[in-house]
This record gives structure tokens, sequence and C-alpha cells, in this order.
């Protein structure tokens, strides 16, 4: 009894003093470009771990981990990206930009604004580009955007067609991963010559199948998502090792989804939904992480 009581009181003085807060809004580049961003920010004595997001769901998404600390005395949060988990930008070079932000935050709770300028460097440490952030809560966010929403749905200046277009753009779901589409590509960093595919239907079974190729080998010719977890082991004997997923049937409940998750047995993990259309395909691309 004595030690379970231990137990639990460690668990809670751990629970107390770590945080997670999502800010979401945009970046603002010198020459007037503005990019969706979000970061997940995991607070724990003063050191930041968490994720950070480019351009989410819009067709150069990235998803990067973060490192940094945040001093509550001093009011200062410094965090930087470290490692690009994903983008579905084309890799030409395995040479990144990468974000790095020091400044004033008033409290590391949600209720802050975060903004200020960043400057972003590559793996070298060579300057890349530098600009504005401007993010607030997610929540808060979320709240303001479900506002506009409402407003441009109401109006009658704004054509269907364009209203349409603006639901569904990344700068109104900037707090909603939407996955993988049909026809797009994610490239991924992998340091491992395995990686596990998992596949389900995290919905309604409906009958969609697809079929499962690697490196134009076909691993599963028409395979149905159940609720059960199907656990594929793929080995990455090339420099560049391509998964491709194409949709035979939608089932009864269109479009063809299923989640997928990518695992290495060591720890990394990218899951992300599926959705697309009979005879689309949805492709992930590894790359080895000591090429250059």
């Amino acid at each position: 009894m004595k030690s379970l009581t231990t137990f639990l009181l460690l668990f809670n003085m751990l629970a107390a003093t770590s945080q997670t807060v999502e800010y979401s809004g945009l970046i603002a580049l010198p020459d007037s470009t503005f990019i969706t961003y979000k970061v997940d920010i995991i607070e724990n004595d003063g050191y930041i771990s968490g994720y950070s997001y480019t351009d989410l769901n819009g067709p150069h998404e990235s998803k990067n981990s973060i490192v940094g600390r945040y001093d509550d005395k001093s009011n200062h949060l410094e965090f930087r990206e470290v490692d690009l988990i994903y983008t579905k930008s084309p890799i030409d070079e395995l040479d990144f930009c990468y974000v790095y932000y020091s400044g004033q935050m008033r409290r590391l709770n949600g209720k802050s604004n975060l903004e200020g300028n960043f400057k972003s460097y590559y793996d070298d440490l060579e300057p890349c580009i530098n600009g504005e952030l401007m993010l607030q809560s997610a929540e808060k966010a979320e709240r303001k955007l479900e506002k506009l929403k409402r407003k441009i749905d109401k109006t009658s200046r704004i054509a269907d067609s364009v209203k349409q277009r603006l639901n569904e753009s990344s700068f109104f779901n900037v707090n909603k991963r939407q996955g993988l589409k049909g026809g797009e590509t994610l490239n991924v960093l992998w340091n491992s010559k395995v990686a596990y595919l998992e596949i389900w239907d995290p919905g309604t079974v409906d009958g969609d199948a697809m079929s499962i190729s690697l490196n134009g080998k076909t691993l599963e010719k028409s395979y149905a998502p159940k609720k059960s977890k199907r656990k594929i082991p793929l080995i990455l004997d090339k420099d560049q090792s391509k998964l491709t997923l194409i949709a035979l049937t939608e089932g009864t409940e269109p479009p063809n989804t299923a989640q997928i998750r990518l695992t290495d047995g060591n720890g990394k993990e990218i899951s992300m939904l599926s959705s697309f259309k009979v005879g689309e395909k949805v492709e992930v691309v590894f790359y080895f992480k000591d090429l250059k």
C-alpha cells in the first residue's frame, strides 16, 4: 500500500510539471507570402519538446520535431525545429530549412499569443530565411475561424463555388488534419532498413479495397481494411523506397479510407488517414537520413 501511495504521489508531481499547448496561425515571409503554421508544445519543467506543422493540409504540408526552453521567471520562450519527420513537398536533396524562434511570452498557457520574428537555418547552420510568427492558441483560432466561416456562408456576395473552395482551403482547416488524399505523396526520412505498415478501417467497415505494393512489387493484390490492425513488414533495400496504395473500390461509403501507421520498431511513428477514389493512389517515399 505504501509503494502504491508513493507511485501516485510521483505520478501527480510529474503530471503537474508537464503541460501541452497548441498554437496555430501564420508565418509571414519577407515577400508577403503567408503560410499556415501550427506548433504542439509540450513543456516539462522548463524544457520544450513537441512538433511543428507547416502548410497543414496544404500541398507542402511538413511535420518537424521541436526542442527548446521556457523560463517562466523571465517569460522567455525559445524553440527550434530539429528533425524533419515528413513532407508532402518534393525532395530534391536532404537539406532542409529549420525554424528557430526566441522571444518573450507572458505565459505558456494558451492564453497569450505567440508572436515575433524568427530565423531559420540549414543543417550546417547556414542562414536560410527569416520571417514573422503570428500564432494564437489553437482553440481560440478555431473559434474565430468558425465565426468567419458562418459570416461567409450567410453572405450572398460570394459565389457558392468560392465558398466551397474557402471552406476546403488549408487556411480554414489549420487545426484539422485531413491526411493523405488521392494523388499525394508523403516523403519521410527514415534511418532503418525496415518499416512496419499498420493499416485498418477507423470508421465503418464498408468493403472498400486497395492494392498495396513496395517498389513495384505487389504485397496485397486486393486488401479490404478491417477494424483490427493488419501489420505488414516493409524491407527498405533501396536508397529510396516507394510504398504505393491504389484504390480499387470505395465500398458503400465513399471514398476509400484507411488509417495507416508507419513504425520502425524503435519508437518512431507516422500516422495518417488516407482518402482516395477508385483509380487514385497515395504514395509514401522513404529516404534514408544518412544520405546527402
